[in-house]
């Protein structure tokens, strides 16, 4: 018998833990090839997907959940109802994809409570060796020593708690008492139920320092026939046999994530594109009439919200009231290359980044009141809104790579690169006038995308320039 490949491994073991009962939930909604979507006559305009044959379809709870238990100090924020599995599917998921023990885990889960304190999440002093011996001993919670953290029901939590431990989130790091610690490599898994009176608003510092989200809905009801053929462990207590990992099942973690980061990325679309999504959000008309500093991050008093509208009425930058952070940016292509790996790839294409992109940034970004108008189940449905955005993004990098602006652009760069036009080399004055003419040509389409691109041919010249 063939011996099976960590992909081969993870993939059953995704499977694994639906057939067991442990985590059900066949609401796919990530597809590795765009489904069919067949039209429902009197659906109310649903329509129900349809996967192409060899494609793959996966559950985004689960999926994301698999993908970020394999990356180093991976972090997953995950909301919805209460009591439809979003803290027992990260306990299951932490539990196969890192070998964690089931007990272990949940020993080391935190819960949000207004009362909660820094000591039992991050660390305490050693009272007895203070008093007894004078000695300073700083001793981390099993929450921190733990691989698979899991911090349920974290909207619970107050501000200033949360603010205290956004380190650890971001890093896997933490500073208790002027002592640095760290956490081993893992997964930190944050549960949230919908807000109700007795929630604190997350703030978007605080979310931003989460790499991936998933919306969990309750399961499909011809899904609830195997959770209940998992039986009743409060009845028959089988659950330890159900968490049983086969063999040749067991992973290896270190070779996993070296895969992982060795997958190439370049000259397949998906750098460009996430450049282009980054950058499509970013500007602000807003935030100044000085180009550099016309971000949404500037845009503190005057926002996308609350300013007239400006000269572009119907780009992505419109759409929603912030930009994405240098932490969403590298957090794409990292899952775009873990995507590609677990389908068994050995290239990152722009397809896998488009595919989980969504799941990336839906909690991060906040729409206008221009995107809500537009489609007020977008307040509720955060990851559809965000699909559409990257539809929106898509359409301008396609419109944008077959215009003569980009053609401009590409020749400049090329210039600035080589110092030449063929084999012609070109001093400085002339490479100037190359620059200046690019400029001016690209400034002759009316797009955002074309601002920031007559920018970086801009900013490449002063650059050299400057270096002279």
């Amino acid at each position: 018998m063939a011996k099976l490949t960590e992909q081969q491994k993870v993939q059953k073991l995704y499977n694994l833990i639906g057939d067991r009962g442990l985590y059900v939930n066949t609401g796919y909604d990530v597809f590795t090839e765009q489904p069919e979507e067949v039209p429902l006559g009197l659906g109310a305009g649903f329509r129900v997907p349809l996967m192409k044959e060899g494609s793959r379809a996966y559950s985004s709870p689960l999926l994301f959940a698999t993908l970020t238990s394999l990356l180093n100090h991976g972090t997953m924020f995950v909301t919805g109802a209460p009591g439809i599995g979003k803290t027992t599917g990260a306990e299951f998921a932490g539990h196969f994809f890192t070998g964690v023990p089931l007990d272990d885990i949940i020993q080391a889960e935190i819960i949000g409570n207004p009362q909660l304190k820094t000591e039992e999440v991050i660390a305490s002093l050693d009272t007895a060796k203070m008093v007894h011996d004078g000695e300073r001993v700083v001793l981390p919670t099993r929450f921190l020593q733990c691989p698979v953290k899991i911090w349920d029901e974290v909207n619970r939590t107050p501000a200033d708690l949360l603010s205290a431990t956004m380190k650890l989130v971001d890093t896997g790091k933490a500073v208790y008492q002027g002592t640095l610690l760290k956490s081993p490599p893992g997964v930190l898994f944050a549960t949230a139920n919908y807000a109700d009176e007795g929630t604190f608003q997350l703030t978007p510092p605080f979310l931003d320092r989460f790499d991936v989200g998933a919306m969990v809905t309750s399961p499909q009801p011809w899904d609830l026939r195997r959770i209940r053929e998992r039986g009743d462990e409060k009845l028959n207590g089988e659950l330890e046999k159900r968490l049983e990992v086969p063999e040749g099942l067991r992973l290896d973690y270190e070779r996993i994530r070296k895969e992982i980061k060795e997958i190439p990325e370049r000259d397949y679309g998906v750098s460009d594109f996430a450049d282009f999504m980054y950058s499509s959000l970013r500007f602000s008309e807003a935030a100044s009439d000085e180009l550099v500093r016309a971000t949404k991050g500037n845009a503190w008093q005057v926002n996308q919200d609350s300013a007239p509208a400006g000269h572009f009425t119907d780009s992505p930058f419109t759409y929603t009231v912030n930009e994405l952070s240098v932490r969403a940016a590298k957090a794409m292509t990292r899952y775009a290359r873990a995507y590609a790996w677990l389908n068994g790839k050995d290239r990152v294409e722009a397809s896998d980044l488009k595919a989980v992109l969504p799941y990336l940034i839906w909690h991060k970004v906040q729409p206008t009141a221009r995107a809500l108008a537009e489609n007020q189940r977008w307040a509720n449905d955060r990851i559809d809104f965000a699909e559409k955005l990257v539809g929106k993004v898509e359409t301008d990098y396609a419109d944008c790579a077959g215009s003569e602006a980009h053609k401009n652009y590409m020749a400049a760069l090329n210039v600035l690169e080589t110092g030449k036009i063929g084999d012609r080399k070109l001093t400085q004055e002339e490479v100037r006038k190359v620059c200046k003419n690019a400029v001016a040509k690209i400034g002759t389409l009316d797009k955002p995308y074309a601002i920031t691109m007559a920018n970086h041919v801009a900013t490449e010249y002063n650059t050299r320039a400057n270096r002279g």
